[in-house]
């Protein structure tokens, strides 16, 4: 068991990153002996208390002169090395001198910034950062574009388990992906077009003939466009005439070919309520070419078709970000055309700020996925684990991940679309090792000209079907992890005939299934060096539900 002594005010922040990693702990009681103690607030626990402890903080500590430990400089928004790993730290950074074993070094100098103490009368580590300051920015503030690629918060998880298993203190989690995948895919369509036809003479329109006529042929002769492409909107733009007198299919309308591309997978779609009405950004109105041209009660229809396939129909929020009652008329708006209670939503352009999670939360919504990038991909939160906002109660949030417009839009990253191959494989890359959901955002137009994604997007479902993946919706993506917090560990025990972790009975379902992985350095003396994996094993456990599992060793 862990026992947390933290600040005044990060209360909230300590649940969240033990939601995320999800391994037994409470809030450190003095009565009681822990594995673990783990302190950002100076103080640290009488031996009694503890057999491991974890000081995290940047200022001096009461105790670093006994462990021989001096927090020097203080630094901040820097980047800092751990084994082969690189992450950033957002607040106030310590440069520690100790005789201890270097643990975490400054990126540039090499300074050391966490180290194991030496010779103290427990092992104990000691880091010159707040590890729930840390969480407390990336589920609020998130992480500027520069870094999204990093998962940051995965990393500070998988720091602390590696202190864990080098200091051999056995433990048990459950890891944030169903057994036998490494990881969940949710593919997801901001419908923020249904057809050009509903674009006469307006900016749409003239985009649209300027990129496909111009752009395109600027775009081939630089080599970021083929040819065959070149033709296609070129062929796409003349077309249009006869595509507003009826006489050819609108080519930006979409819906069957992704049902086609993406075959049962269970896609994401967010809908716009309101035809017309662009919103508003604060107290000013949002620019009008926000608004949508298209009425979501004239395409039922499609949105049947949808539901039919297994596709799951939710909200593209206007005003619903910043305003309840704008909320409730958008949810109802949702609810009315699919029949469904639960709608999830994403505000329409990513529009968001400190006070949205409380408002969606109020409203009634059943998640949100908003949390993302409109110029970059990757992880704004650093982590791709559905998570609660701290301005909220019971609202998930899903991180998106990547999103087509972030990575080929010139104004934004520009990528040539193999770079854009090699970026979107380095976040698979991530998620195989940290779990967790990949979340893509593809327009609905951006099969169509003048964008031509669609081989992309082809390419990129190959490269994550190469991967063990649970593809579901958004809504049953979220039911998941919503399981998977709601289990409480009741006691965890270990023997030298094995290991029995016993589940809180209220807790319990047996409508998902999870893996309890069992982490037991056995036969590691705890004066070893550290960190010592070679040693280190765990046994996973595939559970269905009930209030005991029980592995050997």
């Amino acid at each position: 068991m862990i026992g947390v002594l933290s600040k005044t005010g990060e209360a909230g922040a300590v649940e969240e990153f033990f939601q995320l990693f999800k391994t037994p702990w409470e809030f450190f009681d003095p009565q009681k002996h822990y594995d673990v103690v783990i302190t950002t607030c100076g103080e640290v626990p009488e031996d009694e208390n503890a057999r491991v402890v974890v000081i995290y903080e940047s200022h001096p500590t009461a105790v670093d002169d006994q462990i021989e430990v001096a927090a020097g400089l203080l630094r901040r928004c820097e980047w800092v090395e751990w084994q082969s790993m690189e992450f950033p730290i957002y607040g106030d950074l310590a440069l520690l001198r100790s005789p201890g074993q270097p643990l975490v070094r400054l990126r540039r100098t090499l300074e050391t910034v966490g180290c194991i103490v030496a010779g103290s009368a427990r092992p104990t580590v000691r880091l010159g950062f707040d590890l729930f300051s840390e969480v407390t920015f990336l589920l609020s503030e998130g992480q500027p574009p520069e870094n999204a690629r990093f998962a940051t918060l995965d990393t500070h998880i998988a720091l602390l388990r590696a202190i864990l298993l080098g200091l051999n203190v056995p433990f048990v989690e459950v890891p944030p992906i169903p057994p036998g995948f490494e990881f969940m895919a949710c593919l997801t369509h901001d419908v923020d077009f249904v057809g050009i036809r509903d674009h006469r003479w307006d900016h749409t329109m003239w985009g649209f003939l300027y990129r496909s006529l111009a752009g395109s042929l600027l775009r081939a002769l630089r080599g970021r466009l083929s040819w065959s492409k070149c033709w296609k909107n070129w062929t796409a733009a003349w077309s249009l005439p006869l595509v507003h007198l009826g006489l050819r299919e609108d080519f930006w309308l979409e819906f069957d070919r992704y049902l086609e591309m993406e075959k049962g997978l269970g896609s994401t779609f967010y809908f716009i309520p309101f035809k017309n009405v662009p919103g508003t950004l604060g107290s000013a109105p949002a620019p009008p070419r926000r608004s949508a041209k298209y009425d979501v009660t004239a395409i039922g229809d499609h949105i049947a078709g949808l539901l039919q396939n297994g596709c799951e129909i939710s909200l593209h929020g206007i005003d619903a970000w910043q305003d309840t009652q704008s909320g409730r008329a958008e949810l109802q708006r949702i609810r009315e055309i699919t029949g469904q209670s639960e709608v999830g939503a994403r505000m329409h352009w990513l529009y968001w700020n400190t006070a949205s999670p409380r408002i969606l939360e109020e409203v009634g919504f059943a998640y949100d996925s908003t949390c993302g990038y409109n110029d970059a991909v990757g992880f704004r939160a650093g982590t791709s684990q559905p998570f609660r906002p701290l301005g909220a109660e019971r609202l998930l949030e899903l991180p998106l991940n990547i999103q087509d417009s972030a990575m080929f839009y010139s104004d934004r990253m520009g990528l040539p679309e193999a770079d854009a191959l090699g970026v979107c494989r380095d976040i698979l890359r991530s998620l195989a090792v940290s779990g967790g959901a990949l979340t893509i955002n593809w327009h609905t137009r951006s099969l169509s000209p003048e964008r031509l994604w669609g081989d992309f997007y082809a390419e990129l479902l190959r490269e994550i079907r190469t991967h063990r993946v649970w593809f579901g919706t958004a809504r049953q993506i979220v039911g998941w992890y919503q399981k998977r917090r709601a289990l409480r560990f009741d006691s965890v025990q270990f023997g030298d005939g094995g290991v029995q972790v016993r589940f809180d009975r209220s807790s319990v379902s047996s409508e998902f299934s999870f893996t309890v992985k069992i982490h037991h350095p056995a036969g590691v003396s705890e004066t070893s060096a550290f960190p010592n994996y070679s040693r280190c094993s765990y046994v996973n456990a595939e559970w269905h539900g009930g209030e005991l599992v029980e592995a050997p060793n």
